[in-house]
């Protein structure tokens, strides 16, 4: 019998009455359900670690889920074990998950050839539960007059939402969806007119709000009122957040410590080297940006190579902490 198995019930001792039996049998029942409910709370769940140091360069696929064996003093250990009024056990749990963000550029390869089928499969290959892109196409002739956001989540098995123009961002998530919009940006002398795909996404029983953009790449006036903006409707929002996409602005530049002043985390923290993502072929700059609020914890994070786009993709895993509370079982 291993020390995970339940110990059988004691023997009713040589003439103990009926009454004192049926109490020995249900006190050992009330101590079996204690049990129970402690091994259900602690018993199974991961405890990912964040990596240590690894390559600094760009990989094809992201890393394995990390776990970790459960810890010799568990409660379950605890002998002799009393039954409380009410169990209030220092535990948190997990709900860890994926996000991607990718400039796709159309699914056109930089020296020219539609490759949508091949991006999607290495998106899918990623295995993200968010998705944020750039630069998708709809109904444009030179990507086959499609939707480039609802080509690519219906290939994935994902739900997608579509921004404004023939070409803007996308939001595609394997959790539902419970409302979404698009929000305009400032152009304030930019080249193109800019927006952000919002959705809200029920995560385990959370609602979060998922934002993509693309800022400009001409003018770092547009883009710093861009980011000042976007800053703005995020702090109305009283949800958990996450913001992510082409920036086009390097760590440190203004647009993006305007987000970084706005409470805003970058998964990077936990990623390992320069994490540069452009130009796709020879990386020197890293402008593609995954950010979160306090409510989430990153755990991996890496640049992902692509053989279609002129940029490379963030992928990282982040996690919700959720804190238990007190769970009557006596008393």
């Amino acid at each position: 019998m291993s020390d995970d198995d339940p110990k059988p019930l004691p023997a009713a001792k040589p003439g103990a009455s009926a009454a004192t039996q049926v109490a020995t049998v249900a006190g050992a029942v009330v101590v079996l359900l204690v049990l129970g409910v402690v091994f259900a709370l602690q018993g199974g769940r991961d405890d990912p670690e964040p990596p240590g140091p690894g390559e600094t360069g760009a990989v094809s696929t992201p890393p394995a889920v990390p776990s970790s064996a459960p810890t010799a003093n568990s409660s379950l250990a605890a002998d002799p074990l009393t039954v409380p009024a009410s169990l209030c056990p220092s535990l948190t749990v997990q709900h860890p998950f994926t996000v991607l963000t990718f400039n796709i550029h159309s699914g056109i390869r930089k020296h020219g050839g539609l490759a949508s089928g091949t991006l999607t499969d290495e998106i899918k290959s990623w295995k993200p539960d968010l998705v944020l892109l750039q630069e998708v196409d709809t109904n444009r002739g030179r990507s086959g007059n499609v939707v480039q956001a609802q080509q690519i989540g219906t290939a994935l098995g994902l739900s997608w939402i579509a921004g404004s123009g023939p070409t803007g961002n996308a939001l595609l998530s394997r959790f539902p969806v419970k409302e979404h919009d698009i929000i305009a940006l400032p152009r304030a002398g930019g080249k193109f007119d800019r927006h952000a795909v919002h959705a809200v996404v029920d995560i385990e029983g959370t609602e979060v709000s998922v934002y993509a953009t693309h800022f400009d790449h001409m003018s770092e006036g547009a883009r710093v009122a861009q980011a000042r903006y976007l800053a703005q409707v995020m702090a109305r929002d009283p949800r958990p957040k996450i913001m992510g996409g082409d920036l086009n602005s390097r760590p440190g530049s203004t647009a993006v410590n305007t987000l970084r002043s706005a409470g805003l985390g970058d998964v990077w923290a936990v990623g390992s080297g320069s994490g540069f993502t452009a130009p796709a072929a020879r990386p020197r700059v890293r402008i593609d940006f995954l950010l979160h609020d306090g409510f989430f914890q990153p755990l991996q994070s890496v640049v992902l190579a692509s053989s279609v786009s002129d940029h490379r993709a963030v992928w990282a895993r982040l996690q919700i902490n959720e804190k238990l509370g007190c769970i009557k079982v006596g008393g």
